[in-house]
């Protein structure tokens, strides 16, 4: 895994959904990367506050279910359209006023 790969693990190893074998390598990474170490321990401390306000523990097996399901779901393709344009091929004619409000 590249370097560039490893900077995007840090969510993911600080919600402890590495796999063992990326998790292994991200801690080598971690102990040369004062940048990841940083991010994982701003995320932790994040996902620490966020668990408190949990009032039910997930069931045990969820973790494992979801990653193993991850690999089934498709992502779905973007649309080769230009952008604001809604489907039919007609301009979105909103997106261009919410647009010009926004400016």
């Amino acid at each position: 895994m590249s370097t560039a790969e490893l900077h995007t693990l840090t969510g993911a190893y600080a919600l402890h959904a590495l796999p063992e074998d990326e998790r292994r390598e991200f801690e080598r990474h971690l102990a040369d990367c004062e940048a990841c170490a940083q991010e994982v321990r701003e995320l932790s401390a994040t996902a620490a506050r966020l668990g408190l306000a949990v009032a039910e523990a997930p069931p045990r097996e969820l973790r494992d279910r979801v990653l193993r399901e991850i690999t089934t779901v498709r992502q779905e393709t973007p649309s080769h359209g230009r952008p604001g344009r809604a489907a039919g091929g007609r301009t979105g004619r909103w997106s261009a006023y919410a647009l010009a409000a926004c400016l």
